[in-house]
């Protein structure tokens, strides 16, 4: 029954360091994304990002940015070129998320 354990608790430890490493770059390039942001609009306060969808297979993210006393300006980001876009009029906006609009 002991020998049972030992790959139980690898397979445990082995899944927890895979996910939680996606976990963890999930949240650094969120991270990222609002830093991006917040010097494109100069804004003093936080940035926080919200209703993040991905597009394109994974190559591109919709979002809100969402600053306090402020409305949401929605956003994409292209994960391959770091390319920015804000607000619903912006053309890489229209192409990318406009089908998924809220």
């Amino acid at each position: 029954m002991h020998n049972l354990w030992i790959p139980v608790v690898a397979i445990l430890l082995v899944g927890g360091l895979i996910f939680g490493g996606q976990w963890m770059a999930d949240n650094d390039r969120n991270d990222q994304i609002a830093a991006r942001i917040a010097e494109r609009l100069d804004a003093q306060d936080d940035v926080e990002i919200e209703r993040l969808l991905e597009v394109n297979k994974g190559y591109g993210l919709c979002g809100d940015a969402v600053r306090a006393d402020r409305p949401a300006l929605p956003f994409y980001y292209n994960t391959v070129t770091e390319q920015l876009a804000l607000g619903a009029d912006a053309p890489a906006y229209r192409e990318n998320c406009g089908r998924h609009a809220r």
